[in-house]
């Protein structure tokens, strides 16, 4: 039951997405950012691009979480609280946010799934349990953190990173702009340029 349930959130959310109008903001290094307006204030972005790897690398790379912070922009480390089985987990990502805001985490429930051989979606949104949350950093509340990746041909896989949710506590309007325009775009960058850098030393 539990996984049927699951089967259709994942394509109930999926439709939804289908259907959304983004707005291009910003491009750079062959990678587009968009953004659309959510009616609850809060903005939400969008990230596609294209990784110079096969999709089995990409995704290996995005759920090795022990070193994900090697690359991922402005992450400090990842605690895994809890592994329900390999491909559902409940995570805290820790974030280093800029002076004057504090550190941000996000305490997710994510899971990994299978589409079709050649593509595959890594799903997240908020966790709101105190058993894990930290005290020392402000409680982000992710909507979704989404990332779809799909098989263009052995040596590359196509990257869609959408992100809805509220940073919380205060933060300055240049800095909620700037992390909206630029951390999608470094984290397709820095994934990108681990994974290069990463098989040239094998």
């Amino acid at each position: 039951m539990n996984k049927l349930v699951l089967a259709f959130s994942i394509v109930f959310s999926l439709s939804l997405s289908a259907k959304v109008n983004w707005k291009p903001i910003h491009s750079e290094s062959n990678i587009n950012i968009y953004t659309r307006d959510a009616g609850d204030g809060i903005l939400p972005f969008r990230a596609t691009g294209v990784i110079k790897a096969p999709l089995k690398v990409v995704l290996e790379t995005l759920m090795d979480l022990s070193n994900k912070n090697k690359w991922s922009p402005k992450l400090k480390n990842v605690n895994v609280h809890k592994t329900l089985n390999e491909n559902h987990m409940i995570i805290s990502e820790y974030y280093k946010t800029p002076w004057p805001a504090t550190d941000r985490e996000f305490l997710l429930e994510g899971i990994k799934e299978k589409i079709s051989d050649t593509k595959y979606i890594i799903k997240a949104k908020s966790l709101h349990n105190e058993k894990y949350a930290s005290d020392e950093h402000v409680q982000a509340d992710v909507k979704y953190l989404d990332v779809t990746l799909e098989k263009i041909s052995d040596n590359e896989t196509s990257i869609d990173f959408r992100f809805h949710g509220d940073l919380k506590g205060w933060m300055p309007v240049w800095l909620t702009n700037l992390i909206q325009k630029k951390w999608p775009l470094r984290f397709i960058q820095s994934l990108d340029s681990y994974i290069v850098t990463k098989n040239k030393a094998i």
